[in-house]
């Protein structure tokens, strides 16, 4: 099928790395504590994805306690990567199905599409079919993440651009600019 853009992720994704662009400019004015925050930020949000939805949840290579999975949860909602349950579908499908049409980043399709078109495009009808046949009831029984699929957008603004931003505006008077562009 013809590739149907997402005008919407296109936008966003450009504002996205360009206000990192910008970010980078502001480097130099930044004060060490924010740097700091910025480097910690980064980490826990790299947390959220590496150890929370892609080893916990996706692969399941380890089990969690609940104040352990409510921390990889927040720490998703950080990165700002999908949901966990749409996160850990499209994985499962790109292991289970890889390098065809129902892999949401297929690698036929090019670098590009592999690492960011998939992500400006709509799904592949097989993806989607494919998607829905996948047995997630493990997923779908844990109540954090459906927790979190419940309110994915608001833990979004909160733990991933107001939280960041608000620490060190508020606790070492940084910029507002600096706070919101670097962490």
């Amino acid at each position: 099928p013809p590739l149907r853009y997402v005008w919407r992720n296109i936008i966003l994704m450009s504002l996205l790395h360009l206000g990192a662009l910008f970010a980078l400019t502001l480097i130099p004015s930044a004060k060490i504590q924010t740097l700091a925050w910025a480097l910690l930020c980064f980490v826990v949000s790299a947390l959220g994805i590496t150890a929370g939805s892609h080893r916990l949840w996706s692969h399941r290579s380890y089990k969690a306690t609940l104040p352990l999975r409510i921390f990889l949860t927040i720490a998703n909602s950080m990165a700002f990567q999908n949901d966990i349950y749409e996160w850990v579908r499209d994985h499962r499908v790109h292991h289970k199905f890889s390098e065809t049409d129902a892999d949401p980043h297929n690698a036929m399709r090019g670098f590009f599409f592999s690492h960011i078109g998939w992500l400006l495009v709509r799904k592949h009808p097989d993806v989607i079919e494919k998607g829905q046949k996948l047995d997630l009831s493990d997923i779908k029984a844990d109540k954090v993440v459906m927790f979190q699929r419940r309110y994915y957008k608001p833990s979004v603004v909160l733990l991933c651009f107001t939280l960041p931003s608000v620490v060190p505006w508020y606790f070492w008077d940084e910029s507002i600019i600096i706070s919101f562009f670097i962490p």
